[in-house]
């Protein structure tokens, strides 16, 4: 009887700290505020896009990778912004854009809406710069319309031809999603979770600050993302695979030296398998972020390709 007893105190004293615990959580949700548009939003091919359009001349379209936004851009926006109309897109289920069910979330439908921005703004060719995950969407779409890709900057990129080993992918996901899940119980539990994971894709620790964790954190708690996501992983897991063959823009690929994530032999691959690219550019003491840890170094190796280009145009 006494240990009967003692095994009903302890549930209700689970239930009572688990209950507790819920409610600090919830209160951690209701401080949280979501970020406010920086940009424009349009409707575009069935989803609302928020997107930066900044500067005059040629265009560059920027592509941020998975869990990325337009943030993922900001070091190099404004001097990019000083010779090109530097359009910087959230992709669906990321940022600030759509997480409406059912609207389409593949790889595919990112490049419906890329090439329906571009008619919207009136942009018949356009540079296009992807990092990691938008890459890949930018090799499909310059496979796919060659006559709007003028020139493409992969950073970080994973390949859009390569067999990535969707079936490991698809099990590392359903655990990143699943923790992902939990921690998005609490913002507080969020960025604690983000930071560790932040850190493992930079050269240098210190470049995650409270405000990095902040910006991509944030738009990861707007609700509807985890679901918009799924729905991501599911459609592109069945989408085929590109002929990079196809891609006859020509490529700049770009690297850093201690990327994990996307290792620089992997961007050796990449570039010999694209007609239009030489050997990759690996940029010294930076990680996966590149663009963000070194943008000093990013814009030397990029700038002069992307002005060839616009050269070559008039």
């Amino acid at each position: 009887m006494a240990v009967r007893r003692a095994a009903g105190v302890a549930a209700l004293l689970g239930a009572a700290g688990a209950g507790a615990a819920a409610g600090l959580a919830a209160a951690d949700r209701r401080r949280w505020r979501p970020p406010q548009p920086a940009g424009l939003v349009r409707e575009v091919a069935g989803a609302r896009l928020h997107y930066l359009d900044e500067g005059a001349g040629p265009a560059l379209v920027l592509v941020h990778g998975f869990a990325g936004s337009t943030f993922s851009w900001r070091a190099v926006v404004p001097e990019l912004a000083k010779e090109f109309r530097v359009i910087a897109v959230d992709l669906p289920g990321f940022g600030l854009s759509d997480r409406r069910p059912g609207i389409g979330y593949g790889h595919e439908r990112h490049v419906d809406r890329l090439l329906g921005l571009l008619d919207l703004l009136g942009i018949e060719r356009a540079s296009f710069a992807g990092h990691s995950m938008g890459g890949a969407v930018v090799q499909r779409l310059a496979a796919r319309a060659p006559g709007r890709a003028e020139r493409l900057v992969l950073v970080g990129s994973v390949s859009a031809g390569a067999n990535l080993g969707i079936g490991r992918r698809r099990r590392a996901s359903r655990l990143m999603f699943g923790a992902i899940r939990l921690a998005a119980i609490s913002p507080t539990l969020m960025y604690a979770a983000g930071r560790r994971g932040l850190r493992q894709m930079v050269a240098d620790p210190a470049f995650v600050t409270p405000e990095v964790v902040r910006g991509y954190i944030d738009p990861l708690l707007i609700p509807g993302t985890i679901r918009a996501v799924g729905e991501m992983a599911r459609e592109h897991a069945a989408e085929p695979e590109v002929d990079l063959g196809a891609v006859r823009a020509p490529a700049l690929v770009v690297t850093g030296e201690a990327d994990v994530l996307v290792p620089p032999r992997r961007a050796e691959e990449l570039a010999a398998a694209l007609p239009g690219s030489g050997p990759p550019v690996v940029i010294d003491r930076a990680g996966h972020l590149l663009a963000e840890e070194r943008p000093d170094a990013f814009l030397r190796a990029t700038l002069p390709f992307l002005r060839s280009g616009a050269q070559a145009r008039r």
